[in-house]
């Protein structure tokens, strides 16, 4: 048997590259996230058309 690999707790920071930067979905990504961090909206996942998950 193969033995486990301790994974340590991540520390610091995260950097993701978002391509096409000056694009509608990283914008609006990018405020989405930040209005999360802000307390102005909710974590919640995608709507479809109908609006319903």
């Amino acid at each position: 048997m193969r033995k486990k690999d301790k994974i340590l707790p991540a520390k610091g920071r995260l950097g993701v590259l978002l391509p096409g930067l000056a694009g509608a979905v990283s914008t609006t990504f990018i405020a989405g996230v930040e209005a999360v961090r802000r307390g102005m909206a909710l974590p919640i996942g995608s709507l479809a058309e109908m609006g319903t998950i």
